[in-house]
């Protein structure tokens, strides 16, 4: 085979890349782990330092979501980037290790965001029992519950080896490398990372980190959106019938009066707005970051490799990387969705030292749905 044609196809899935595609790759992803990393910072920083935001139950959960994205940061992401880089695993024998740290910090944080959105029904649709109910004990019990289930499906089945696929076992790869400004060639061998799961493993490892969290997830919203839309019509209905008695009292004209039922109707359709698109972006952003990763882990067991046996022929590797990246994408994403209410900003500003250029930052209208 003629050296300089041949090209390897790898676990990590970008192929031959020119130094420059590979200097951006490197840019890019630098730039995603860093923002990862300060904001999921910033809010354990916030809650550890300002007593108010430790005094919310509800944000035990948000911490325990920010030290889940935190550690795909600092445990996963690394290591995948300079595997992109370099076009091959330079880590040797830490893959499974690896592997199981993939698993359980992403399960953590998908989990994480169920419990938030379960606290966050129960705190709208039984707030009265909710005040009684969700105590710190009960906190850290959920809280307990999402870790373990993410440590259990991750360590224990990587150790014991039940998550691989039989017919992919470790091999070394030859891998052509092109040398910088010449035409010489050389040839490297290393151990290529095997990340692939087997069909019972992807399958239930699926479900449990992503599709019946997901399913809870839209159930809980969808009954929150409802009930936020009964109780904001609840409102306006009262806000009507009091502005009415007051013209009445006032002997107001009836042209005030329909401009005032108007402007009445418009709040009211401004609030839902808000309401829903509060918790569009919320499952949005979940959902886009995770859902196409997710096929593909249900799909790939079930493809037929390729004649070389490197690779399957329904999915490219790259393909399949990309959208692990936006996966581990949606931990930069949830600092700003979850954290950035009002009390979370003016603890950020204070942070970072802002406050003095945006004084008023703690009184911006924010759309969140936190217990406050």
């Amino acid at each position: 085979m003629d050296l300089v044609n041949f090209t390897t196809v790898i676990d990590n899935g970008f192929l031959d890349e020119t130094p420059s595609s590979r200097v951006l790759t490197g840019c890019f992803l630098s730039l995603l782990i860093l923002t990862t990393l300060l904001g999921n910072t910033l809010v354990c920083a916030a809650v550890t330092k300002f007593r108010h935001l430790r005094s919310k139950v509800t944000n035990f959960f948000v911490i325990s979501l920010a030290v889940s994205d935190l550690l795909v940061a600092i445990l996963v992401m690394p290591w995948k980037a300079v595997t992109e880089i370099a076009g091959f695993w330079p880590f040797g024998s830490f893959c499974d290790t690896w592997v199981a740290f993939d698993i359980m910090c992403s399960t953590a944080s998908i989990l994480n965001l169920c419990v938030i959105s379960l606290d966050r029904y129960w705190a709208i649709s039984s707030p009265f029992r909710y005040e009684r109910k969700m105590t710190p004990k009960v906190a850290y019990v959920m809280i307990s519950v999402a870790w373990t289930l993410s440590v259990l499906i991750s360590f224990i089945p990587v150790q014991l080896n039940w998550h691989k696929a039989q017919s992919k076992p470790y091999k070394p790869l030859t891998e052509a490398l092109v040398s910088l400004g010449s035409n010489t060639t050389s040839l490297r061998t290393s151990e290529n990372c095997d990340s692939s799961l087997n069909r019972t493993y992807a399958i239930s490892t699926s479900l449990i980190s992503f599709y019946i969290p997901v399913a809870i997830m839209v159930a809980t919203y969808t009954q929150i959106y409802r009930i936020a839309h009964r109780q904001i019509r609840r409102i306006s209905a009262l806000e009507r019938a009091a502005e009415s008695a007051k013209n009445r009292h006032n002997s107001v004209g009836r042209g005030s009066s329909i401009a005032e039922s108007e402007s009445s109707f418009k709040m009211t359709f401004k609030r839902e707005t808000k309401v829903l698109k509060t918790l569009s972006v919320i499952m949005g952003v979940f959902v886009c970051c995770w859902l196409p990763f997710f096929i593909l882990n249900c799909m790939v067991p079930f493809c037929e490799q390729s004649s070389g046996g490197e690779a399957f022929t329904c999915i490219s590797p790259t393909t399949f990387d990309v959208f692990v990246w936006f996966g581990w994408a949606n931990s930069s994403l949830n600092p700003i969705i979850y954290a950035f209410n009002a009390d979370f900003r003016k603890a950020f500003s204070i942070l970072l030292g802002c406050h003095r250029l945006y004084p008023g930052g703690h009184n911006v209208e924010t759309a969140s749905l936190n217990k406050k």
